[in-house]
């Protein structure tokens, strides 16, 4: 798949190297092409290994942690991590950073540190663009929210051990109450988590934009054949992840694909060059990954939280 690349719609500020990143005289510039276009990208040979939370602290000096990993990654130092770890011909699909939670970052930023041979663009999606694509499809999640259940069991999916950070359940369920989510340990050290969260915000005019993972968490989402055999061997209950709106009632298969169909009509690609450093609105646009070849390397920080289900403008 051909895509446009992302690069070619966003101011670029060219960055001399790390000292000059550090410096942040590109403040003021960047902060008006985040202001005005959801987005902004720092262009030159910048590969310090902190460059990404260097960067993002410059915008916003609350840098987050991902108290609740949902996919495989690792913690580079400070307030960096690795770019999600799945194998590299899986594709990821586009999704608003921690959506699945009623607590997110409003800046996610990106720093490419090695390229790929071949594919492995970061997707980037207009969350405007999607909402518009599925027309009243975006009802129920506006109005409904979104449930998400989790099980983690031992060689499926990732364990709890590594979605919470840590080896002690005494952890967890401190996370869990400080998250709103109930909890169930069952046998063999498997863990279940269920919580709520919204399934859109409000845009400016006050019309919804969607803005949930239901679409990744969807039993749907799971390769059919892995799928079965789950259920064959622990239920349908035990699958690692299911979405439902929140008043537990089902969102279609059709709803779901609906959903999938609009990002993938609203697709970019963010064509990296070495060095780059890519700074988002989380609340504008979701980010995916192409499949790749090759060593690829990218990593990732986030800031300021957000709980009001709002996008409200930055400053």
């Amino acid at each position: 798949m051909a895509l446009q690349d992302f690069a070619d719609f966003i101011p670029h500020i060219a960055i001399e190297d790390g000292l000059a990143l550090g410096a942040g005289r590109w403040e003021s510039e960047a902060r008006e092409a985040l202001s005005t276009h959801g987005a902004v990208l720092l262009r030159g040979p910048v590969f310090r290994e902190d460059g990404v939370e260097v960067a993002l602290e410059v915008i916003d000096e609350q840098l987050l942690d991902d108290a609740f990993w949902s996919t495989p990654r690792s913690k580079v130092g400070g307030k960096t991590l690795t770019a999600t770890e799945y194998p590299s011909p899986r594709t990821i699909q586009p999704h608003s950073e921690m959506a699945y939670m009623s607590t997110w970052p409003r800046y996610v930023a990106f720093h490419s540190l090695v390229v790929a041979e071949e594919g492995g663009e970061t997707t980037i999606c207009s969350v405007d663009k999607v909402t518009e694509a599925l027309g009243d499809r975006i009802l129920p999640f506006a109005e409904k929210g979104v449930l998400y259940r989790r099980t983690f069991q031992q060689g499926v999916d990732i364990p709890w051990q590594k979605a919470f950070q840590t080896e002690d359940p005494a952890d967890v369920e401190e996370v869990a109450q400080r998250n709103g989510m109930s909890i169930e340990w069952l046998d063999g050290d498997a863990l279940v988590t269920t919580h709520r969260a919204q399934g859109a915000v409000k845009g400016e005019d006050g019309r919804p934009l969607y803005f949930s993972q239901a679409h990744l968490f969807h039993e749907s989402a799971i390769d059919p054949d892995a799928r079965a055999k789950i259920i064959e061997l622990f239920g349908r209950d035990r699958l690692p992840r299911q979405a439902f709106y929140g008043d537990g009632s089902p969102i279609s298969d059709a709803d779901v694909q609906a959903v999938r169909d609009a990002f993938d009509a609203a697709l970019t690609g963010m064509k990296w060059k070495p060095g780059d450093i890519l700074i988002l609105d989380n609340m504008r646009y979701a980010h995916g990954r192409m499949p790749f070849k090759g060593a690829r390397r990218l990593h990732v920080s986030m800031a300021r939280a957000q709980d009001m289900p709002e996008r409200t403008p930055l400053g």
